[in-house]
């Protein structure tokens, strides 16, 4: 297996992914766990419109802008704790925690304050590196309180108990993301181990059959010859049958020890149905092109690269899209597989592996080669080449 960059190939771009897409990709477990934190940042926000409709004259224009503020806040902290969870890092805006933290400083200096320092602070803890984040959050907290006291509240209360006050419903979304992001990583990991058990049954199984099965055929073969030597020359139409009856127990001992041997696909059809209902389950998006049908010879072959091809995706990946390609060039059936939630990092530290994977191995016994490597930041493309059987060409 050869490791290389290949040309580009034309995938979803960041802009196509959109924030429904990415929450809809989570868990429902996960989906909860965001709504539940939006739905008590989206209370606090419509207090102040409520108390925006309340007002009159001049008095208008406090809760006006602690509503508007805060409105944006929130539409900015939805798309934050979405570009944190899975296949959300397209979402990932790394202005957002300057312009939370504009949204807080600039109206206290006209003695105005809404919820989006809270929201400030964790946009920067999600948002940005740990050291970034360490800056940006004591910068924040200064002018917080330097301004405080042109607030009118710091009559009533203290700098000191404004800011833990605040922290705590910072940590608690904070929290409450990061919850999220495991839940789902629990789902999904839950999603590939049960795979992983299916294929290993498949295998068990394939043992098993060939165990039993196979003893069964050796005996009866056996019991085949000593009756024909028993039976010599003396009933030559006899003889043929158990003849004929031999071959066809050979026969069904070669097949069976292919069939064990090999892997367990039934047909490539149910091997991609089952992609896609796999994909569907862990809310991958999957683009499936068979622009010609493999022969019937290499199909437990190609059933294999795309079993092994998925299973790796979600065992390695974030991906949210999964593009499959199968065609024929020529006298070689070309099988195209891309996703876009590859690390790089990672990448090179698994190529080694690669090397003797199960995809490659049965790749190169049938004759064929596969290259694989990055073709964009987080996109991963595999290609595999079979030579078409000389009797299976048309």
């Amino acid at each position: 297996m050869t490791t290389l960059a290949l040309p580009a190939l034309r995938v979803r771009t960041p802009g196509d992914i959109a924030m429904r897409t990415v929450f809809r990709m989570q868990a429902v477990e996960s989906q909860f766990a965001l709504v539940a934190s939006w739905l008590v940042v989206g209370a606090s926000v419509s207090i102040y419109w409520f108390k925006t409709f309340q007002a009159s004259g001049s008095a208008v224009y406090t809760p006006l802008v602690s509503a508007i503020t805060a409105s944006i806040g929130l539409a900015l902290l939805m798309r934050i704790q979405l570009a944190a969870c899975r296949g959300g890092a397209r979402l990932t805006v790394p202005w957002a925690p300057a312009v939370m933290a504009a949204l807080t400083l600039i109206p206290m200096y006209w003695g105005i304050l809404s919820i989006t320092i809270g929201l400030a602070m964790v946009a920067i803890v999600l948002a940005l590196p740990p050291r970034k984040a360490l800056v940006a959050f004591g910068l924040l907290v200064a002018g917080y309180v330097l301004l405080f006291p042109r607030l009118a509240v710091s009559a009533r209360i203290g700098v000191i108990a404004a800011l833990l006050e605040t922290a705590i419903m910072a940590l608690m979304l904070v929290t409450v993301t990061r919850m999220a992001v495991v839940l789902d990583a629990l789902r999904f990991t839950a999603e590939v181990m049960a795979r992983r058990r299916v294929d290993v049954e498949r295998e068990r199984i394939g043992r098993d059959l060939h165990d039993l099965m196979g003893r069964t055929l050796v005996a009866a073969s056996l019991r085949n010859q000593t009756a024909l030597r028993t039976l010599g020359d003396r009933n030559p139409e006899l003889s043929s049958k158990l003849e004929k009856l031999h071959e066809t127990i050979s026969r069904g001992q070669v097949e069976l020890r292919a069939l064990t041997s090999g892997p367990t696909i039934a047909t490539l059809d149910d091997e991609l149905d089952a992609v896609r209902m796999l994909c569907e389950r862990v809310d991958i998006t999957i683009e499936q092109q068979l622009r010609t049908y493999p022969p019937s010879t290499q199909e437990a072959v190609v059933g294999l690269v795309i079993r092994e091809s998925i299973t790796n995706i979600l065992k390695h990946t974030r991906a949210s899209l999964f593009s499959l390609t199968i065609d024929r060039d020529g006298a070689v059936t070309t099988i195209d597989i891309t996703n876009d939630g590859a690390d790089p990092s990672t990448v090179e530290a698994r190529s080694e592996d690669a090397m003797d994977s199960r995809l490659a191995r049965a790749v190169t016994a049938a004759g064929g080669t596969v290259r694989s490597g990055m073709i964009g930041p987080t996109t991963f493309r595999t290609s595999v080449r079979l030579p078409v059987p000389t009797g299976a060409r048309s």
